[in-house]
């Protein structure tokens, strides 16, 4: 488990034998494990340990107004659940945290990670690194929500992930693109096709090739 740890984003710059000794599957921490599918945490409720993955990934999804559920990102081992909900006077889930492998979570309580940053800088550090970080995130998918077509959304995208240097974009799945956009794998696939059509792009298995950044721009305007 410490081995793991070392990759965490909140314990990084540490040796395994340092995290042992600082955190102790005990009274403030314990590894959970959960099967595909399984329900980890529901929404609203109140998180009062923080969540570790040290095995698998997970999904946080919320379903609205209508019945359909949204996925809202996906969480690798070893990184953190929800941090930036640990503190603050909301400390709630604002998603269903959804085991999409088998899975295997360390949570540690929020005093004991309250200990911790006040008697090791760094892990303060990396903890107000990583709230940064996710800030940063959501700003940008905020700013994305801000265009009203899904082919503004598409050349935004697009635009972000890739470079002149860098053009092109390794692509998981169109499934788990469209549910990035909260758009359907068949309109996706529609937008996708019809900017190949007009050598904005070009479609590979696995990655998306930008040919004309500037077609791309225009569709922002």
């Amino acid at each position: 488990m410490y081995d793991i740890l070392t990759e965490c984003p909140l314990f990084r710059g540490m040796t395994a034998a340092q995290i042992e000794e600082i955190v102790e599957p005990g009274q403030n921490s314990t590894v959970t494990r959960y099967g595909e599918g399984d329900l980890i945490a529901r929404k609203d409720t109140a998180y009062s340990g923080l969540m570790i993955l040290l095995r698998g990934n997970v999904r946080g999804q919320v379903t609205d107004a209508a019945g359909r559920i949204l996925k809202v990102d996906t969480i690798e081992a070893p990184q953190l659940i929800a941090p930036a909900f640990l503190f603050g006077g909301y400390n709630r889930l604002p998603v269903d945290v959804i085991a999409n492998t088998e899975v295997e979570i360390l949570t540690l309580h929020r005093g004991l990670v309250f200990e911790l940053m006040q008697e090791n800088i760094l892990i303060l550090s990396n903890f107000i690194d990583i709230i940064s970080n996710r800030a940063n995130v959501w700003s940008k998918k905020i700013y994305l929500l801000s265009y009203n077509s899904l082919k503004a959304k598409v050349a935004h995208y697009l635009l972000d992930h890739t470079s002149d240097r860098t053009p092109s974009v390794e692509i998981p799945s169109i499934t788990e693109i469209a549910e990035y956009f909260a758009a359907t794998r068949n309109s996706l696939l529609t937008v996708l096709e019809g900017l190949e059509k007009k050598h904005v792009i070009r479609l590979g298995e696995e990655r998306i090739t930008v040919i004309n950044r500037e077609a791309l721009r225009e569709l922002l305007n």
